[in-house]
């Protein structure tokens, strides 16, 4: 596939990203205009740290006059799972220039993740021209509307801003069920939801993502591992029977 054919591809499988992120961060600098953020800090905030997450939570760090060592502490604890994003990439991009691989790092948010490691995994690796194209387009739709929810400020009430705030999760529910829905699949993402909703019941904060994260990603590795296993045995006793 030559270049400009992996840079259309990319852009086809951002657009649904770029959809839900321009009202997302639209949200954000609505909420952040209307709160204690100047307009340049909350456009530098989403160039810079790129989290929705992160930001959401770091406007009512600030509306809560939180010391600036918890607010660093909280954010790198929402954003531990990157680690492991970067693992599961790192072998697909091992051959990059190392340039590259710091620009590949940069675009792992959730949902760029989810679609560019499964694209990953059925192809065995992925073009730079794709992956660059895929992860800055979503980049560029971050922080566009961010700069729009700034501009319009006071023009948008909070209930309508609450109202955009969805968009975050029903993201995350498309990626979802639009991606692999094997039982593996489906058990790593029901119980890391359900480990991360308790550990959120128990105000343990960013922890949470973390621990249904590992967890989760265990439980779908070891039913796919056991499930292969047993398909590898019921395969061997068919041979054996007809031979």
């Amino acid at each position: 596939m030559s270049r400009r054919d992996e840079m259309r591809l990319a852009l086809r499988d951002a657009f649904p990203i770029m959809i839900a992120y321009f009202p997302l961060s639209m949200t954000y600098g609505v909420l952040a205009a209307a709160g204690s953020l100047s307009p340049l800090l909350t456009i530098f905030s989403s160039v810079w740290i790129y989290s929705g997450g992160a930001q959401f939570m770091l406007l009512g760090m600030f509306a809560a006059a939180s010391a600036p060592v918890m607010i660093v502490t909280t954010i790198l604890l929402v954003s531990m799972r990157h680690v492991l994003y970067g693992a599961t990439m790192g072998p697909y991009v091992a051959n990059w220039k190392e340039s590259l691989k710091w620009a590949v790092a940069y675009g792992l948010t959730d949902e760029g993740f989810a679609v560019s490691s499964s694209k990953a995994a059925r192809e065995g690796g992925l073009a730079p021209a794709y992956y660059l194209t895929f992860a800055f387009a979503g980049y560029g739709s971050w922080v566009a509307g961010t700069v729009a929810g700034t501009g319009l400020g006071g023009l948008v009430t909070s209930e309508l801003a609450t109202i955009l705030g969805f968009a975050l999760p029903a993201l995350f529910l498309a990626l979802l069920l639009g991606g692999d829905r094997t039982l593996p699949s489906m058990a790593a993402a029901c119980s890391g939801a359900i480990l991360a909703t308790l550990a959120g019941m128990f105000n343990l904060g960013g922890a949470g993502l973390v621990i249904g994260g590992l967890i989760g990603a265990t439980i779908g590795q070891q039913l796919k591992y056991r499930l292969q296993k047993y398909s590898t045995v019921r395969s061997a006793e068919a041979s054996g029977k007809t031979s």
